[in-house]
């Protein structure tokens, strides 16, 4: 055979086998998207299909995941199926610290993670009563956002605490960062490492029923916590309010319920602000048939204080909780996470909405909603600066 045929049977023999390659099945690989702590990036996992021994290209794995970058990147497709876990880091962690420190706002919320969207809301069948005590994730991760004027928001691209979080507030205590949420504290100085600080349940409580607490500072400027709880004497939901250790870092559990002649029985969700020699606060009426939100005024942060319902009106929204205040130019910003209820009788959210008054006058506008890259839920917010 000469060098000519040689070569020619040659490249008709690779010719055959790349058809026969090509046209042969596609093999599978199922990412399962996990931050460098393994807590969970994405809600629902995707598949990529390709040739066996391709690559799956980088870049296409960043589109699900914006902000962050794969740790491994070079991941073949094999023969047959398969299912991987992988870990992505931030694509500019310095920059993502850099720009949260710098926001006039920072804000606490959480992320259902097995929860199901359509038409834009997200439905939340998770017992609200459930614990946070354990160690794994999968229901409600923590986000970390911030923004510059409180309407548009960007995403902290980092690596959270493998935890389920609900309902957190946040605050920056002795150069750590704070968060306390249903059932939990965390605190970090990196945002790479999260020290969980243990907080034993009151006595006083039934057991799990101890719902968003929040973080207060008073007239002195010393922190405390405020939080809805179930009394093991009532059975009712009341707000209570627990001293803060700055130096240790610990809830001192020394709760204390506040005080009201106009209080409702039941009452959750209480959002409390130190202003201008009153302590204003907010929170959720559950007695009422509609109307919930409310605000109360007293000169004591425990009290006595006297309620009124607000003037919101919700639109299309059956209700709506997680009230956080903020206050500037005389003016009052309320944002609430609202909600619907389908046929089913579950509850859906599209994400926090706000509003906005001023002072004293009981004359809300229409709810807006912020803007975020993803479904906001019940935050605790912080101004800066």
């Amino acid at each position: 055979m000469t060098k000519k045929k040689y070569f020619l049977f040659a490249a008709i023999i690779l010719i055959g086998f790349l058809l026969m390659y090509w046209s042969g099945k596609r093999s599978a690989i199922t990412v399962h998207f996990v931050d460098q702590n393994g807590t969970l990036l994405k809600v629902k996992d995707k598949t990529y299909y390709s040739k066996p021994y391709l690559l799956l290209s980088t870049s296409t794995l960043e589109k699900e995941v914006p902000g962050y970058t794969p740790l491994k990147k070079f991941i073949f497709f094999n023969k047959s199926n398969r299912k991987i876990s992988l870990k992505f880091k931030s694509k500019d962690f310095t920059n993502e610290v850099r720009s949260f420190k710098r926001a006039k706002y920072v804000a606490a919320t959480f992320q259902p993670m097995k929860a199901s969207i359509h038409h834009g809301f997200q439905l939340d069948p998770f017992n609200t009563a459930r614990t946070y005590e354990g160690n794994k994730t999968g229901k409600d991760s923590l986000r970390l956002i911030y923004s510059n004027d409180g309407v548009n928001w960007k995403k902290m691209n980092i690596s959270y605490p493998k935890l389920n979080v609900r309902d957190p507030s946040i605050r920056k205590i002795n150069g750590y960062w704070y968060i306390v949420y249903t059932k939990g504290l965390i605190r970090t100085k990196n945002f790479k490492h999260w020290e969980k600080i243990p907080w034993k349940h009151s006595k006083i409580f039934v057991n799990h029923l101890e719902w968003a607490p929040e973080f207060f500072r008073d007239k002195t400027g010393n922190y405390h916590i405020i939080m809805a709880a179930n009394s093991v004497n009532t059975h009712n939901f009341h707000l209570y309010v627990s001293d803060f250790n700055e130096k240790t870092g610990h809830i001192t559990n020394n709760w204390q319920a506040i005080k009201g002649k106009n209080l409702p029985v039941n009452m959750i969700d209480g959002n409390l602000t130190y202003y201008h020699g009153k302590y204003i606060l907010f929170y959720k009426n559950e007695d009422a048939a509609i109307n919930k939100l409310t605000m109360a005024v007293s000169r004591n942060y425990l009290g006595p204080y006297h309620s009124k319902t607000l003037k919101v009106n919700l639109g299309s929204y059956v209700s709506a909780e997680g009230l956080e205040a903020q206050f500037y130019k005389n003016k009052i910003r309320l944002y609430v996470d609202p909600y619907k209820v389908n046929k089913a009788g579950e509850s859906m959210y599209n994400g926090v909405h706000f509003t906005e008054e001023r002072i004293g006058s009981n004359n809300w506008t229409k709810l807006r909603p912020i803007n975020a890259p993803f479904i906001v839920r019940h935050f605790g917010i912080l101004k800066q600066h």
